[in-house]
């Protein structure tokens, strides 16, 4: 989507912020919005991939969210980018479901991810204070999928942004527009939800550990 870094240019030291790397884009430096794409392509691909339910959307959706922040950079100040970046990305799903005239739909199954990427079922079945999940496969990919997919949309979002996205609960609310104690509570039904429907996945040693 974005040229290379014009010979001479200076690579970005990675422990650079997200904020400074803005800054630095409105002055002309266009491997900081390389930087920016790289940092946050997987994380922001999957929230869009779990959110449209339609892969056709998923790489128009993810393209326009890099062009309003091109065009919104003038705009950006100091707040958080990440918070910034997934509320564009959160309102162009919406716009998109709205001009579609339908709905997105929470109970159809969604495809993981390719093989060889971490999917959630990876992140639930690697957490270390998470149940130990017996890994088959497609078969528990799939689980995982239908599971999350029959999850309410409020608490889907917490949840995608959440585990996949890797966003804090704060970072959570501030896009989604509502309490701190709301996006927990919506994180824990979400939760209590998936381990309902995939305790024929867990192992028997630890199936009774909490999710």
């Amino acid at each position: 989507m974005y040229s290379k870094a014009s010979k001479g240019t200076i690579k970005v030291p990675p422990e650079v912020s997200d904020e400074k790397l803005m800054a630095r884009y409105r002055r002309g430096e266009i491997e900081a919005m390389n930087e920016l794409v790289r940092r946050y392509e997987k994380p922001l691909f999957s929230f869009l991939w779990r959110m449209s339910g339609n892969g056709a959307d998923v790489q128009e959706i993810f393209q326009e969210v890099w062009l309003r922040v091109i065009a919104k950079s003038r705009e950006f100040k100091q707040e958080r980018f990440k918070g910034w970046i997934f509320t564009i990305a959160r309102n162009l799903v919406i716009d998109t479901s709205r001009r579609q005239k339908r709905l997105v739909s929470m109970d159809e199954p969604v495809a993981g991810g390719a093989e060889s990427e971490m999917t959630l079922a990876d992140r639930l079945v690697s957490r270390e204070s998470g149940p130990d999940y017996q890994v088959n496969g497609r078969e528990t990919r799939s689980a995982i999928d239908q599971a999350l997919a029959g999850l309410p949309k409020e608490q889907r979002e917490v949840l995608v942004m959440r585990m996949e996205s890797d966003l804090t609960f704060r970072e959570i609310s501030e896009v989604l527009g509502i309490p701190l104690n709301t996006c927990l509570a919506r994180m824990q039904y979400a939760l209590g939800k998936m381990k309902t429907r995939l305790k024929p996945y867990q192992s028997g040693a630890n199936a009774e550990h909490e999710l």
